[in-house]
């Protein structure tokens, strides 16, 4: 510390309390004034941004739309959380099958038939125009797809050797029915519809089963056509197991109402004869009085 310091040191010491106040008071002063020479910055004054207009009258008409959507027009007993636009109600109908089928056939089979059906070369056998899928035997079909299919097979004239897995397991009926459905009506196929009761009576038919299906198992399976329609009976015919009818019975009438037996019809009594008129005798004709003068 140098010797000017030393000594405004000890001039202060000597000071009062009250001394050393009043002077701090001085100096705090001269700060305040020389504060408020320094210039205060204004905000700037200027109009409002055209894109803060939009975006608060957007701001106003959306929540204008909200209310019309959600206010239940403004009713105390009205509870509008869902608006409605367009058609509303109406019947929901079952889906079609053939969206289902799409679906899942994307989902699991298009890698190895492929989107367009055409199968892959030596592997996968096509599916458009097939005789597997298009044929009369549907309850072969519906077998491969539940058991699955290995080993070699001829399809068109053209050999395929490569696995299917079993999709029972996976798929119930009615998933099921909707693949061959879609299959049997893509890239020109057409076909009836598999239903998912004939696949369950396929199911049921080899539920014992575990492994896969080769070629010759299946062609061994007897042929059957499940979406073919049932013959109708002949007319005349009568159908098994139905009691014969008595002779001289007739069939029992409508409501459960047994008929009246036929009586025989009475014996004809014949017609009374009216005599016949007795002829009368031809009345006298008046002889015409001629008078004389």
């Amino acid at each position: 510390m140098s010797s000017k310091h030393e000594d405004q040191v000890e001039e202060l010491g000597h000071w009062s309390d009250e001394q050393l106040a009043k002077r701090g008071g001085v100096q705090a002063s001269a700060e305040e004034q020389s504060q408020d020479k320094q210039e205060v910055p204004q905000p700037d004054k200027g109009e409002i941004p055209v894109w803060l207009i939009g975006v608060i009258g957007l701001g106003i008409f959306w929540a204008g739309a909200y209310l019309f959507s959600f206010s239940g027009g403004f009713k105390s007993d009205v509870f509008d959380f869902e608006p409605k636009f367009g058609v509303v109600g109406g019947a929901i109908g079952p889906p079609d099958p053939k969206v289902v089928g799409k679906a899942l056939f994307s989902a699991n089979c298009i890698t190895c038939h492929q989107a367009n059906g055409q199968g892959v070369p030596g592997q996968y056998p096509p599916l458009a125009g097939s005789d597997v899928e298009l044929g009369a035997a549907t309850n072969h079909l519906i077998a491969i797809e539940l058991k699955g299919l290995q080993g070699p097979v001829t399809v068109e004239g053209k050999p395929f050797n490569n696995s299917m897995q079993a999709w029972e397991g996976q798929y119930t009926d009615q998933q099921l029915a909707a693949i061959m459905t879609y299959v049997r009506s893509d890239w020109g196929n057409n076909a009836p519809p598999i239903t998912a009761d004939m696949v369950k009576q396929i199911r049921d038919e080899f539920k014992d089963r575990k492994e896969q299906w080769t070629w010759p198992e299946v062609e061994k399976i007897p042929p059957k056509n499940l979406t073919a329609p049932p013959a109708a009976q002949p007319a005349g015919q009568q159908k098994p197991g139905a009691p014969s009818p008595a002779s001289g019975s007739q069939a029992p009438a409508p409501g459960g109402q047994t008929p009246a037996q036929s009586q025989p019809p009475p014996p004809s009594s014949p017609a009374p004869t009216q005599p016949a008129a007795q002829s009368q005798p031809p009345s006298p004709t008046p002889t015409p009085v001629i008078a004389t003068d």
